[in-house]
């Protein structure tokens, strides 16, 4: 360690930080409430409250689901009855507008109550919008992500 510290980080351009403050940054980043909060504020729905109905047809889901044949009649039985209907959460879309001003809707998660609704040949599907960008759907699909959208 002591090689690395004296002779190859003043080579690299990087700086040592001080032990208290690595240290500091190190439990901010590792505590479990720091780290939820941040990753909900960038990417899931947890903070957003609207909810909209979403046409099925606007929706790309790009990778291919592996659905559980049980839980999505179950979810099938639960979305026919009115009464129940409500207890169905919204999907998460991500939603890109296009260097021209389209709008694009990429879904991930939610394959199970995506399908549902395709099979009952509903029109619409209950959503939260989350604003992205092309960056994030490129998390999401590596390089198998579109470079542009109109």
């Amino acid at each position: 360690m002591e090689f690395i510290r004296r002779f190859l980080l003043p080579l690299s351009g990087r700086r040592r930080i001080p032990l208290e403050f690595a240290d500091r940054r190190r439990r901010f980043h590792s505590h479990p409430q720091h780290f939820n909060r941040r990753k909900m504020d960038t990417v899931h729905s947890a903070g957003i409250a609207e909810i909209h109905n979403v046409p099925m047809s606007v929706i790309k889901r790009p990778i291919p689901s592996i659905l559980d044949e049980k839980k999505v009649l179950s979810l099938i039985e639960t979305i026919k009855q009115e009464e129940t209907e409500d207890e169905v959460p919204p999907i998460d879309l991500l939603w890109i507008t296009g260097s021209s001003g389209g709008n694009y809707f990429f879904s991930f998660g939610g394959c199970h109550r995506f399908e549902a609704y395709k099979r009952l040949n509903r029109e619409t599907i209950k959503a939260k919008l989350v604003r992205s960008t092309l960056g994030d759907l490129y998390h999401y699909m590596g390089s198998s992500a579109p470079k542009h959208l109109e």
